[in-house]
């Protein structure tokens, strides 16, 4: 990233790829300067305006609001030769001059181009003539095309009608120009130009007798200022404001007694000034671009002559140094990727760095009077972080992606993202927890002799095509494929994220008659294809185990264990002797007697317990037709209860009805023949209706 960003800023400043780095470094730079901290306007700089309402006199102006002034005095000369119209008589400055160096001001600089001869310019020559120095007039540089793609500069000087000896060298000149920077913006001065500089020249290493000095420059002298070292260099300044920082005077108050005494103290308030005297608002057009917007001409030589006074000038550092914080942006932004692991935590960091780099930014061109590189380094930090950002969320991604496959071949889609979502409660687990889960397990009936019976080739493809079935039913309702044991399969709801106990157990029961429609299916088509045909038991359970990672330190599985699932494995094992091929345990019933259709199946204790376990069936339409059901589970209900009263011979009447509605009955075929058992082996101890398992 460093080397893609440093590469365009290396191409702009050769003028290769345009200047978009370039042109937002400067906007940033202007943005801090115009909300930067200002150098206070110096006391001793008066700002008199040649504004519109000055410009704008006129002779009704005279008669009315002016009529008191004195017609013999040279308030009343001044104020006519200003009524007679845009542009003056040079007589004007010279009255202007006059009074305002009488009143003690110290100089008094015209930012104005009188570069022709004109009406008044012997009184203007006069006056610059007594002040020794004191009056500056304005000159400029300008360039001037001299055939096809070449030009060349010269200075335009004051007239000899108004300076007596014009040229550059003449105290009482200076120039006005300011060059313009980057996108025509004003952000410095040259205190003093040559014509072999501008035209590419090395500049002299000092100033001679005939360097033309600014109008800044030159009033600077009047105040016993030097120059700074190099005054040829380009002086980045310290504004002092935005524009109208420096108050401006309109320029007819000077000669309007009323304001002369009232307003301006009978000129005290320039006494010991430097007073610039140039055009003020829009309709001189004397405007330029800076950091704050458009500025008046004379404001700019202001704000020049202040920085000049209290050296507020801005330093900034060679073009080579930007690529030195392009790389130690681009350095901090890959250590904080580093040390930073946590997303959110590299985020803060990278916002407080920006934050804190703008901040020093500002605190060095306020306190230090230095421009820091600030865009090329921020962008390359940006540019840095992003990657970063992109770099771990891809491999983050792939990462999640090799999880989500690997997971996926255990748990459904739902279950992966969950725990994607939240991958830490899921590493906390492979720990070791207990947790409540609902557990289901299949075995298919008799597989080991049809593997004895059929190649193995075939036996592999058939019995993958049933298990793919098969976990894909599991995990349509959000179940997790815990471990295949040849063809039996363990799934379990609520280890990985539970929707309750009565939710998880449901989904369980769903899975198992889904896996049971879907088995039938299988079957058809296998026929078809001329394939034995396969019977699955299923069992479901509800109880605690313990979920963790379980095995070596070569080989690790996470899985349940317990005694939950030692029971769902021996439900599942009666699913042969009980002709259902759906049992559930007495707690997962509980929890399910109102979603599903539920018929008592058996008080049964497994070999190794003491405790009886009540287990249940669940019908369907594809077992008890429809149209005899409610008589069949009436009759059931009748049986079983004269069976748990030990009423051997009702009972066996009651199972007798329901194989007349339902011949196929192996439940009742089974309690048919117990009632035999006992009419001819009565109970000898007290009946509890318990049958013992005698096989696991």
């Amino acid at each position: 990233m460093f080397c893609v960003v440093a590469g365009l800023y290396f191409l702009e400043q050769h003028g290769y790829a345009g200047n978009v780095l370039t042109s937002w470094d400067y906007r940033f730079r202007d943005m801090v300067t115009a909300t930067g901290r200002f150098t206070p306007p110096d006391r001793r700089l008066i700002f008199v305006g040649i504004d519109s309402t000055s410009a704008s006199i006129s002779d009704l102006d005279l008669k009315t609001l002016y009529a008191d002034v004195d017609p013999r005095s040279v308030e009343s000369r001044a104020l006519r030769l200003i009524a007679a119209g845009w542009p003056w008589s040079r007589e004007v400055y010279s009255l202007l001059a006059d009074r305002l160096l009488e009143a003690g001001a110290r100089g008094v600089v015209f930012d104005l181009l009188l570069l022709k001869s004109g009406t008044g310019d012997e009184a203007l020559q006069n006056s610059i003539g007594r002040a020794g120095g004191r009056v500056i007039i304005g000159a400029n540089f300008v360039e001037e095309v001299t055939g096809p793609g070449a030009s060349a500069w010269s200075i335009n000087l004051p007239p000899g009608s108004i300076v007596a000896d014009a040229s550059p060298q003449n105290a009482a000149i200076g120039y006005v120009n300011f060059w313009p920077g980057f996108g025509g913006i004003v952000r410095g001065a040259h205190y003093a130009t040559t014509l072999d500089q501008l035209e590419g020249g090395k500049p002299p290493e000092n100033i001679g007798t005939e360097t033309p000095l600014s109008l800044a420059a030159r009033a600077a002298a009047l105040l016993g200022a030097s120059l700074p070292s190099d005054p040829f260099a380009l002086h980045l300044i310290r504004f002092s404001g935005p524009p109208r920082t420096f108050a401006m005077i309109p320029a007819f108050q000077i000669f309007v007694p009323n304001y002369w005494k009232q307003n301006l103290g009978e000129g005290t308030l320039f006494r010991d000034k430097i007073v610039f005297v140039g055009p003020y608002g829009n309709w001189a057009h004397d405007e330029h671009a800076t950091p704050f917007g458009p500025m008046q001409g004379a404001e700019l030589h202001l704000n020049s002559l202040n920085a000049l006074l209290h050296r507020t000038f801005i330093r900034e550092f060679p073009a080579w140094t930007y690529l030195c914080f392009m790389a130690f942006a681009a350095v901090a932004a890959w250590l904080l990727a580093v040390f930073a692991g946590r997303i959110t935590l590299r985020l803060l960091g990278f916002l407080l760095s920006l934050v804190l780099f703008l901040g020093i930014v500002k605190l060095a061109y306020d306190y230090a009077g230095t421009v820091l590189p600030a865009i090329p380094p921020l962008l390359t930090f940006g540019v840095a972080g992003l990657g970063c950002f992109a770099f771990d969320y891809t491999r983050e991604r792939l990462e999640k992606l090799r999880i989500r496959r690997t997971l996926e071949a255990y748990v459904s889609e739902v279950v992966v993202r969950d725990i994607l979502d939240n991958p830490q409660s899921y590493l906390h687990a492979l720990g070791g927890k207990r947790t409540p889960v609902a557990l289901l397990m299949t075995d298919l009936r008799g597989f080991t002799a049809i593997s004895e019976q059929m190649d193995s080739t075939e036996l592999v493809t058939q019995l993958n095509e049933y298990l793919s079935v098969m976990v894909d039913d599991i995990f349509a309702v959000r179940g997790s494929v815990d471990k295949f044991v040849g063809d039996a399969i363990l799934a379990v709801w609520g280890h990985l994220n539970s929707s309750g106990a009565a939710q998880d157990t449901a989904l369980a029961v769903q899975a198992g008659l889904k896996m049971r429609k879907s088995l039938g299916g299988l079957n058809e088509q296998w026929k078809q294809r001329g394939l034995r045909t396969f019977k699955m038991g299923c069992a479901i359970n509800f109880g605690e185990v313990v979920f963790g990672n379980i095995g070596s330190s070569r080989k690790m599985e996470p899985t349940v264990i317990g005694d939950a699932v030692n029971v769902t494995a021996r439900l599942e094992g009666l699913t042969k002797d009980y002709g259902r091929d759906l049992l559930i345990g007495e707690a997962a019933a509980d929890l399910v007697r109102d979603s599903f259709p539920l018929q008592f199946v058996d008080r049964v204790i497994l070999q190794g317990r003491t405790q009886p376990l009540v287990i249940y069936g669940v019908l369907s339409a594809a077992e008890v037709p429809r149209s005899v059901e409610t008589a069949y589970l009436d009759a059931y209900r009748r049986a079983q209860k004269a069976y748990r009263t030990a009423e051997f011979a009702e009972a066996s009447s009651e199972f007798r009805q329901c194989l007349q509605h339902w011949p196929e009955d192996k439940l009742a075929a089974l309690y048919l023949d117990r009632c035999a058992y006992f009419l001819d082996h009565p109970p000898t101890e007290e009946w509890n209706a318990v049958h013992v398992a005698s096989h696991k």
